[in-house]
């Protein structure tokens, strides 16, 4: 049984949606135990940040202790978003003048409501929306422990290879039982080892390194039907195809700065290619809540 799903995003991505029966396809993901060759469960925090929050490093430092406990099943996604803490800052001229907020991150951060709450919070696989999702960074690890518990609904993979200017990105969703509901799948572009100021404490920190940082997404906010059909069977697997340009990803950052963003100034480039990851995740969309997700590298040539 095959089924086609076509959708487009932006003038750069064309993505398809294609249902195979099983088998599972394993692969050697983040998400994959190496040892069973079975999936595990992988947690994301969601670390809602700004270069001009003095205490939010110390989030990001929790989000990397977690993940030094917990190693590849912990997956982090740094948005830069709202008005005040993550706005360029003209008057301090040099410093805080990029623009890391995005289209996306803000709709996600009306949506949630989270900088209205103050900065750093983080949602663990968005779990206890609505009231309880918006976390401080204590409330982390207890989350993320709450979470690993959980049974592993389904499983991810992505591939991705380079075809002249394009990025191609081949995601396959594998179910791991019978499931019914309404099944979303995100797929974004995140950036590592970004060298730019950020306040640390009472620090104006110049050469701070940022990472998990959303660069762009691929899908819309809320994503893409996992299937066509809201009963889903053990071993049946999706697949999604997109097909990316990060130069235009990159300008349509820059024009969304510039003509936008509160005090949006277009310093929104620079991306370095080589440290550009795919991430994505399902989640139900009956609660928000995110039941799987992944992460790779993206293929640039």
């Amino acid at each position: 049984m095959k089924k086609i799903i076509y959708s487009l995003f932006l003038l750069s991505i064309i993505s398809s949606c294609e249902v195979i029966e099983g088998p599972y396809m394993t692969g050697n993901g983040g998400g994959v135990d190496t040892n069973s060759n079975q999936y595990v469960k992988n947690i994301l925090i969601e670390d809602f940040t700004g270069h001009l929050c003095q205490n939010c490093p110390d989030a990001a430092r929790e989000l990397e202790a977690i993940h030094d406990l917990y190693g590849s099943q912990i997956i982090g996604l740094a948005l830069h978003v709202g008005s005040t803490f993550a706005r360029p800052y003209p008057l301090s001229q040099p410093k805080f003048t990029y623009d890391f907020r995005t289209k996306w991150g803000e709709e996600l951060d009306n949506f949630f409501n989270i900088s209205d709450a103050g900065l750093p919070k983080g949602m663990i696989n968005r779990i206890d929306y609505p009231g309880d999702h918006r976390k401080n960074k204590g409330q982390w690890l207890a989350s993320v422990q709450q979470e690993l518990d959980k049974e592993v609904v389904f499983g991810l993979n992505i591939n991705s290879s380079f075809d002249g200017n394009n990025s191609i990105i081949d995601i396959s969703t594998d179910a791991l039982k019978d499931i019914s509901g309404d099944y979303k799948l995100v797929v974004c572009l995140t950036e590592n080892e970004i060298t730019n100021w950020q306040k640390d404490g009472v620090i104006e920190d110049e050469n701070y390194i940022h990472n998990h940082v959303l660069r762009s997404l691929i899908t819309s906010a809320w994503g893409d039907d996992v299937s066509l059909s809201t009963n889903i069977s053990n071993g049946e697997s999706y697949t999604h195809n997109y097909s990316v340009n990060l130069a235009d990803l990159e300008n349509f950052n820059i024009d969304y700065s510039n003509n936008t963003l509160f005090q949006g100034n277009g310093e929104s480039g620079g991306w370095n290619q080589n440290n550009i990851s795919i991430l994505a995740y399902i989640y139900d969309n009956s609660n928000y809540e995110i039941l799987q997700v992944e992460y790779a590298s993206l293929a640039t040539n």
